[in-house]
């Protein structure tokens, strides 16, 4: 034993070796554990392995549209369309979200779920509900918008295609 009540001058009672005050009957090699309990930890492990998700539509679905909730009516700043399958960007970003948070949830991690919110949905909706110039700007109610053209792009010239290719 040490004895620490006065700091910096410890004596030791027992000499390495003198376990008087250990449990004989302790057995260490004992690896019995409650059935049940090591049980419910093996099932808790492999349901964190697998996706809660199957893919993004059961996602969007299953968690997306019952958790985020904002005021996205006509006139409102943000705009949202239930037919958001409609909108390439849309699926994309929704895609990544979804991957990001089977991800961040199958994590040991403690933080990974807040992570998930911080630094991936946050940034996404953002984008996805801006009213002004997100994928799904002036999207009605009424399903009069379906989204707005493809960007205009003109051929990459060859000379310039091999000096991207090539870096």
């Amino acid at each position: 034993m040490v004895d620490v009540s006065t700091p910096g001058d410890w004596e030791v009672d027992s000499a390495p070796g003198d376990y008087d005050d250990v449990d004989p009957d302790f057995d260490d090699d004992n690896t019995d554990f409650d059935d049940d309990e090591q049980a419910q930890d093996i099932e808790h492990a492999e349901e964190a392995k697998h996706p809660a998700y199957a893919n993004v539509i059961e996602f969007v679905e299953g968690f997306f549209l019952d958790v985020i909730r904002r005021k996205v009516t006509d006139g409102s700043p943000l705009s949202w369309d239930a037919r958001w399958w409609l909108y390439p960007e849309v699926v994309a970003r929704l895609t990544a979200l979804y991957y990001a948070y089977e991800e961040s949830r199958a994590s040991t991690s403690g933080l990974a779920m807040s992570s998930w919110w911080i630094q991936h949905l946050e940034p996404h909706l953002r984008v996805i509900l801006d009213g002004d110039t997100g994928p799904m700007a002036n999207a009605r109610t009424d399903g009069s918008f379906s989204g707005w053209p493809r960007m205009p792009a003109e051929p990459v010239p060859s000379e310039v295609r091999d000096l991207l290719l090539n870096q």
